[in-house]
């Protein structure tokens, strides 16, 4: 929360600021967590778009000088922005699998989020092993959609 009112006060243009794509996974991930401390209770959320977060590493890379080369930095962010990807994706998997079918209250999974990233990658990697997955309608269609982008 202090990073996000460090970036709004050194933001130059504050209304660009509050409809920038960093400024709504704050937005998302920052008042739930206080209404868990609040409520003493967790639960999933959508604390998984943090990793969206991860794009922003080239950015701080190329500021540190670490990466000099126009290369290094192109291969920097299109690994940045595929890791992001699969790791939010992965958190959608696992907050739609373990919510269950919105229509009849029925059929969760209880995964872990890494089992979920697991499941992905094996997914993607087409090796598809066949020991985890998609139990609901949701994570089926989010699955089918997320596969066609990818491919």
């Amino acid at each position: 929360m202090v990073y996000f009112f460090i970036r709004f006060i050194a933001a130059s243009d504050k209304l660009w600021f509050m409809l920038e794509m960093y400024s709504f996974v704050d937005y998302f991930t920052i008042p739930p967590s206080f209404v868990s401390i609040y409520l003493d209770r967790t639960w999933i959320g959508l604390r998984f778009l943090r990793a969206l977060r991860l794009m922003t590493v080239p950015d701080i890379l190329q500021y540190l000088n670490i990466l000099k080369t126009s290369s290094s930095i192109r291969l920097a962010q299109l690994v940045s922005i595929f890791i992001s990807v699969w790791l939010t994706a992965a958190g959608i998997i696992h907050l739609l699998e373990n919510s269950g079918d919105p229509f009849e209250f029925a059929n969760p999974q209880p995964l872990s989020y890494w089992t979920c990233v697991y499941f992905l990658i094996v997914t993607m990697s087409t090796v598809g092993y066949g020991d985890v997955y998609c139990n609901t309608i949701l994570g089926r269609t989010f699955l089918v959609f997320f596969l066609l982008v990818g491919l």
